[in-house]
């Protein structure tokens, strides 16, 4: 019997060391690295590129990390380490420079495979290359998807472009396009993959006529990963954005409105925007990244009641839902006519009577509904100024109601404020021409008509300097 269990015990280990090998042997070394952008041998690089590789781990869950060697030698120097990403940016580089350069891939057990040695020479040019090209990133083979990019150089027309596939193939030059275009390039993968697309720009060198003949080529831009699959690709439609920005200002002023959007699946987007039905700017911008944040400015012209719109697509031409923002503008006061019957003396008159309660003329009430604007000194509704009382009283008097319905009592003028660009209602006195006295508010009562302002109903708040929500 113990002989037996000897034998089992022999076993169980020789087994579970058996296990311990075969699991040993289950991570393989990452990807030898492959395909370098630049090419290598590449000549007329520009001065600043990007470096770009094929790399990965066939292992599930095994991610690799990348050491680059880079410089002038043959033998280059390491570089950087702990690369994320494949692709690097380095330093504006020396021109008319032939560079050396290979790259370490390494697993997180520590296994390595490393890459060729490669090089490339630059020419003299110190130009940005294009922008990131813009595209679908997750894709069908066999499958036609377009990309774009663009080369910021002002005033700068005549520009060819050429798009890198990461597949060995290239689009070719072409062009020529003006400084305010993008360049629209299609290509389809055949085999499933991830592939690097990268783009390059060359000009003219405009500098002098000695120089027309003179190709000026730029470096390559930060590559786009794209993931080709054989399978169909499921594409959802990008969030309904959102505006932000004043809401209620001065005609003839300049504003900043923030657009801000995000796709769920990752890709690019493009996001249109309307400051009014008929405004000349109502246009698409982008491609951006996905929760990119678009500013632009706008200013309204004369006064009115606007509606700020904006939707966003993605690379799928999927469309999101419209997003709004009420926007008020009244007249500046630089070009708001006085009133007529509205002097100073008249003014005076209509603060002193409607201080203490008298309704010029017998208090019958109006009504008026429109969207509450403040210009910073008065509250206008339509370009009628509505008085609510003088303004040491608004800013004193504690509201006994919740006219903006935010959930607590405030100052009335903190209760006006959050009236501020939306609809109300209001009954009141007209006191002389484009001047109402306010007695009631969407339906609740301000104050009782022929009492002095400060007689009635927020008597108790301001008085005691504590409304029911305040100790």
């Amino acid at each position: 019997m113990i002989k037996k269990i000897i034998i089992g015990l022999a076993l169980f280990v020789l087994l579970g060391s058996c296990f311990s090998l075969a699991e040993g042997t289950l991570n393989n070394p990452p990807n030898v690295p492959t395909d370098p952008h630049p090419e290598d041998g590449a000549t007329d690089v520009g001065m600043k590129t990007h470096l770009s590789w094929v790399g990965g781990d066939p292992d599930d869950g095994d991610r690799a990390t990348y050491d680059l060697y880079f410089g002038t030698e043959q033998e280059p120097g390491l570089l950087v380490t702990g690369i994320q990403m494949s692709h690097y940016k380095p330093n504006t580089l020396e021109a008319n420079t032939q560079y050396y350069w290979k790259v370490i891939a390494r697993d997180e057990n520590q296994e390595i495979s490393e890459g060729a040695v490669w090089s490339f020479t630059t020419n003299d040019c110190d130009c940005n290359p294009p922008d990131q090209p813009s595209g679908p990133v997750r894709a069908r083979n066999r499958n036609q998807y377009e990309y774009t990019t663009k080369l910021m150089i002002q005033n700068q027309n005549g520009l060819y472009y050429n798009f890198s596939w990461g597949d060995g193939n290239c689009s070719g030059w072409l062009g020529p396009y003006n400084h305010n275009e993008r360049v629209r390039a299609e290509h389809q993968w055949q085999e499933p993959g991830e592939y690097q697309v990268q783009a390059q720009a060359r000009f003219r060198n405009n500098a002098s006529i000695l120089s027309m003949d003179e190709w000026i080529t730029t470096g390559w831009s930060e590559p786009l990963l794209v993931t080709i699959t054989s399978e169909d690709v499921e594409n959802e439609a990008p969030e309904t954005p959102t505006i932000t920005g004043t809401t209620n200002g001065e005609a003839g002023v300049e504003y900043d409105y923030t657009f801000f959007a995000t796709d769920p699946d990752g890709d690019d987007i493009y996001i249109y925007v309307e400051f009014c039905a008929d405004c000349e700017e109502n246009q698409w911008h982008g491609p951006f990244s996905s929760g990119y944040q678009l500013t632009l400015s706008h200013a309204w012209e004369s006064k009115g009641n606007y509606q700020v719109k904006s939707k966003v697509k993605d690379v799928f031409d999927a469309e999101s839902d419209w997003a709004t923002l009420e926007v008020v503008m009244p007249l500046n006061d630089n070009t708001r006519p006085v009133p007529s019957g509205n002097g100073i003396m008249q003014r005076l008159r209509n603060r002193i009577c409607d201080t203490l309660g008298i309704c010029q003329g017998g208090c019958e009430l109006i009504t008026l509904t429109g969207i509450l604007t403040y210009d910073g000194t008065h509250f206008f509704i339509d370009g009628i100024e509505i008085h609510f009382g003088p303004t040491w009283y608004i800013t004193s008097a504690e509201s006994a109601i919740d006219y903006d319905q935010d959930g607590s009592l405030e100052y009335i003028f903190d209760e006006l404020q959050g009236l501020v660009g939306t609809t109300i209602t209001i009954e009141g006195h007209e006191q002389s021409d484009q001047w109402v006295s306010v007695f009631t508010i969407n339906g609740e009562l301000y104050r009782e008509t022929g009492q002095p302002i400060w007689s009635s109903q927020h008597q108790f708040q301001w008085r005691n300097r504590h409304g029911p929500n305040k100790p």
